[in-house]
């Protein structure tokens, strides 16, 4: 097992892509929101969360200020600005060097992106960070913690109205996303029903 999995111990920055689909988001803030890792972004990841929402038509501009407002209130610590110039100074790809330097400010060893690509092992391992994949960062939490992980899943379909959904219907939706750890999950409630 990684030292990254330590509970609410290990920093972690997550990308503007996996805020953006709104199942994803949902489950790795609520993984956070139990502690299970300690979650960071900066504000020009959350600006390109929103500008995208709002680029498909996803949200409005007051539900954009409402989300912002949102999720600064839930995890007020979770904003990080990078010291001025230090994107400037590295190698990953140009798009994602804000990301990465939010990481360092951060203290973050783990950025979850779905842009794997953009953070090349030989740039971040000397800096003691690790890309991983939001379906790979889910799986290791739920093997970290697989009853908390499947608390999150009954308490976010609980929050659903609009059709109300069941954990296996919300399991359903992030299997677009997460296949593995959806697939996983849902295997965990079958043997619990």
């Amino acid at each position: 097992m990684s030292l990254w999995l330590e509970p609410a111990v290990f920093p972690v920055l997550l990308d503007s892509c996996v805020l953006y689909p709104y199942e994803l988001r949902d489950v790795l803030l609520e993984a956070a929101h139990r502690h299970l890792y300690r979650v960071h972004w900066s504000q020009q990841i959350l600006q390109d969360t929103v500008r995208n929402l709002l680029a498909d038509g996803r949200t409005t501009t007051e539900q954009a200020a409402r989300f912002c407002a949102a999720m600064e209130r839930a995890f007020p610590e979770a904003v990080v600005e990078p010291p001025a110039g230090l994107a400037d100074q590295l190698e990953c790809d140009p798009g994602d060097r804000h990301v990465l330097a939010a990481a360092i400010a951060a203290k973050a060893e783990v950025i979850v992106t779905l842009n794997l690509r953009h953070f090349p092992q030989a740039v971040l391992q000397p800096l003691g960070v690790e890309a991983v994949n939001p379906d790979q960062f889910l799986c290791n939490m739920l093997d970290l913690d697989p009853i908390t992980i499947n608390d999150c899943l009954k308490t976010m379909a609980a929050r659903q109205r609009n059709p109300a959904r069941t954990a296996v219907v919300l399991l359903q939706a992030l299997s677009r996303q997460v296949p593995t750890f959806a697939s996983r999950c849902m295997e965990f409630q079958v043997d619990r029903s």
